[in-house]
């Protein structure tokens, strides 16, 4: 499809125009679902700002976020969710991202930003023969018809080609759980396919990114904490803290709750607002 083999090219120029070694803005890693970049204020604090590129890209940005409460940021990646076009294209919500935050820290950009992410001034050598020009691929024709291409076919060829990447992502997670993200995903892909999916496609996008990363982390396989989705819904969580600090008040409240209620956790539900 057209659109994946234009989001794998911009992903090279990214990688090239960016690399770990940069001053300023680095491109941690890039994949076709998810980008990591990284930028290093004038203070040299790094910010590490991810992206996860949807089924519905580019007729849907991808959806930014990072995890720090710095304000300028977090401003930064506010405005990229309101592109529309070619703006939404990863390579002009990387140029844009970066003249924000170059703009917010009282940073001067890289006087050669618009060459660097230029794609169609960037050859493409394939299999070592002569480089071909890929200019008619960011024709207004072909955005649109690109725009008209987000169905199953996109969807399949997505997972096919981040099938690797896909695998790597779930190194470390029980079986059991990683049967609960297929489970979720199938009906995910159901959902998709009759047009009937509770909530926008980036908010449960970024909800299975959040499970995931849950069941990949220590404190969730130490026990620390459980987490069961309410009749196998991504936007309602039950999570039952199971252990405390030894030290804290709240370690002794749970042991006085076990005694007297033979209770042994603390039960939180989260419902995720839907859009």
């Amino acid at each position: 499809m057209a659109c994946l083999n234009t989001l794998k090219q911009e992903i090279r120029v990214l990688e090239n125009a960016f690399p770990k070694t940069d001053e300023l803005f680095q491109v941690v890693a890039a994949s076709v679902d998810e980008l990591t970049c990284r930028f290093i204020s004038k203070t040299n604090k790094k910010y590490d700002i991810h992206a996860n590129i949807t089924e519905t890209y580019p007729h849907s940005p991808p959806v930014w976020f990072a995890e720090t409460e710095d304000t300028n940021v977090t401003n930064a990646i506010e405005r990229l969710s309101n592109t529309n076009g070619r703006d939404n294209h990863v390579l002009q919500q990387v140029k844009l991202l970066l003249r924000e935050l170059c703009a917010a820290y009282g940073m001067e950009e890289p006087p050669d930003l618009e060459d660097r992410l230029d794609l169609v001034s960037v050859p493409q050598v394939i299999n070592g023969n002569d480089s071909i020009d890929h200019h008619e691929e960011y024709e207004d024709s072909e955005m649109e018809e690109e725009e008209e291409d987000m169905e199953e076919d996109i969807h399949l060829e997505m997972e096919d080609n981040s099938s690797s990447h896909a695998a790597q992502k779930d190194e470390g997670i029980d079986p059991g759980n990683l049967a609960t993200l297929d489970r979720l995903k199938a009906n995910q892909r159901q959902d998709y396919l009759r047009g009937s999916i509770s909530g926008s496609v980036q908010a449960t996008d970024r909800l299975m990114k959040e499970l995931r990363d849950i069941y990949r982390s220590d404190s969730f396989k130490k026990g620390v904490y459980s987490v069961e989705l309410v009749n196998d819904s991504l936007y309602e969580w039950n999570v039952k803290l199971l252990i405390v600090d030894s030290d804290s008040p709240l370690h002794n409240d749970l042991v006085l709750l076990k005694e007297k209620e033979g209770t042994d956790h603390i039960l939180f539900n989260f419902h995720f607002k839907v859009r």
